[in-house]
Order: structure tokens, then C-alpha cells, then sequence
């Protein structure tokens, strides 16, 4: 499971730590606090070279998740992710005020 503030997603992931927790590790001794997070989500067919690399299919859909880091309004990091659509479900959780 991929951590990210206020969201999960669960599925098979690459790596082991989360970008937020990535983020912060470097981000604050350099003097850039994290303020937010965004995330995009879309859904498109996968290319050639991600169908393989995912072993799937040839057009089969994937999704793409992209996640940014920022400090007020400084990037500080981008995960650019290609998921196979039907191995992962993305939840996402927010308050309601």
C-alpha cells in the first residue's frame, strides 16, 4: 500500500516509501516545508513499451497517477506513475468541512 496524506491506494507498488514521506526527508533541511499535495488520475490505453513492462496486453487501459510535492507554491517532487487499470483500486478520503 503507497501512503499519500489523506488518500490510499492499494495495489502492487515498486517502491516502499511513500512520496510524501520522500518528499519531506529532503525537502525541509533545504528550507522548503511541504504545504500540499496534488494528485491527477486518467485513464488511457497502454503504449507498446508499458504493455510489456506491465505484462499485459496490447491496448489494454491503464492509469496514470501523477503526484506533486509542494512547498507554498514550489514543486519539490513529481511521481509520474503508469498503473494496469485492473490491478489496483484508488481511494481517495477528505473531510467534509
Amino acid at each position: 500500500m503507497n501512503s499519500w496524506p489523506g488518500t490510499e491506494s492499494r495495489g502492487r507498488l515498486c517502491g516502499t516509501r511513500s512520496t510524501s514521506s520522500r518528499a519531506r526527508a529532503w525537502s525541509s533541511p533545504l528550507g522548503w516545508p511541504l504545504t500540499h499535495f496534488e494528485e491527477s488520475v486518467s485513464a488511457r490505453l497502454a503504449r507498446p513499451d508499458e504493455a510489456d513492462l506491465l505484462g499485459l496486453a496490447y491496448g489494454l487501459p491503464v492509469l496514470r497517477v501523477t503526484r506533486l510535492a509542494l512547498a507554498e507554491d514550489t514543486p519539490v517532487e513529481v511521481n509520474d506513475m503508469v498503473l494496469a487499470a485492473d490491478r489496483y483500486e484508488l481511494l481517495y478520503r477528505w473531510a467534509a468541512d
